[in-house]
């Protein structure tokens, strides 16, 4: 005698996160932002709530998860704004969407490795409400911290994951994308259409309503300074070219990525290219001053991240170890094409890694 075995709406997911998202719901249907937001930060089940989503038996990896290289890199531009804002103690480092922390200890490893003065100034403040690490080095927070008068908000993979409107472009002009429960699974609706200027004349976008604020927001951490950002997208114009008629949302499922965000509810990370057009206003609208973007290949290059690679040449092991990292972080293909943007108040000219030819 067979069974029935069909899993019901296991089978798209977490089931309580699938039943949380349809009973709000209601019937009806709710924008696609909505959706998302539930599906990447809903308080109980939400995909970041779970631990262990980067690295071999995650998702996905980030260039923190590479090794500890990234971070000594980041740590080396920290410590010369620290040197270009006179040394001042404190000097603290705040990093959104710290994760675990693998980024935080590679940065406080890499000055405590030094004997310059530089580890006896700093204050690191992760902000992480999910699932945070245990370095007790590291101040962990749920919320955003009080502003400091001296250092660096450093997010890395941070804006692409904040929820996103998706529109598709039609002769009245964009229509914002819904999502109901049909009763079996998630399914796409219209919404209303809606007047957005320069949007593209045909295809799919998005729209990432609030990078512009939570740039400002995080520029409003540091009264001197700088905010440096890693993360995955283009300036307008090149996010909203004509050619591009499919958007840029990703999921990213046991190192498989996908444009379904409809299945794995939960259990898949969801993403979408960064505008950096709306980054760079927010910068400036907060009196900073924005560098580039720049891709993280060539700003790792600028830096000396080969270099550091061959200073291991006596231990082989540790030599190989760090070459095939470089190649993972500066691969044109996959983490070298992430951007990298810095926006500084109080130094004078630009920043390493930052000018001509980056």
């Amino acid at each position: 005698m067979t069974l029935d075995l069909d899993p019901g709406k296991a089978a798209l997911g977490n089931p309580r996160l699938v039943q949380a998202i349809v009973q709000e719901m209601d019937g009806g249907a709710i924008p696609f932002e909505r959706f998302m937001a539930l599906a990447l930060y809903h308080p109980e089940f939400g995909y970041y709530r779970k631990p262990g989503r980067v690295g071999a038996g995650g998702d996905f990896l980030t260039s923190p998860a590479i090794h500890p290289m990234f971070g000594w890199a980041i740590a080396g531009w920290c410590r010369q704004v620290w040197s270009d804002l006179g040394c001042p103690s404190p000097f603290t480092i705040i990093e959104p969407g710290a994760g675990e922390g693998r980024l935080a200890t590679a940065i406080l490893d890499w000055a405590e490795g030094r004997d310059d003065g530089f580890a006896g100034t700093l204050r690191y403040i992760a902000i992480e409400p999910n699932s945070p690490g245990n370095d007790p080095r590291i101040e962990w927070t749920a919320r955003p911290p009080e502003p400091v008068g001296d250092g660096i908000v450093v997010s890395n993979e941070f804006f692409d994951a904040l929820p996103v409107r998706v529109f598709d472009s039609t002769e009245r002009g964009p229509v914002e994308v819904a999502v109901r429960w049909d009763g079996e699974r998630f399914v796409e609706a219209r919404g209303p259409v809606t007047a957005i200027e320069g949007a593209p004349p045909a295809g799919r976008f998005e729209v990432n309503t609030g990078a512009y604020a939570t740039m400002r927001s995080l520029c409003r951490m540091v009264g001197r300074g700088a905010v440096l950002t890693f993360d995955y997208g283009y300036e307008q114009e090149e996010l909203w070219a004509p050619w591009r008629t499919t958007g840029t949302l990703l999921c990213f499922y046991r190192h498989t990525a996908h444009e379904d965000p409809y299945v794995h509810v939960g259990e898949q990370d969801i993403t979408c290219h960064v505008n950096f057009s709306h980054l760079r206003a927010g910068a400036d609208e907060e009196g900073f001053v924005a560098h580039g973007p720049v891709s993280q290949a060539g700003f790792l290059w600028a830096l000396g991240l080969r270099q550091l690679v061959d200073a291991a040449r006596s231990d082989m092991g540790e030599y190989f170890a760090r070459r095939r990292a470089m190649e993972a972080l500066t691969d044109s293909a996959g983490l070298g094409r992430v951007r990298v943007l810095a926006a500084t108040r109080g130094i004078e000219g630009v920043p390493p890694g930052f000018g001509s030819g980056q």
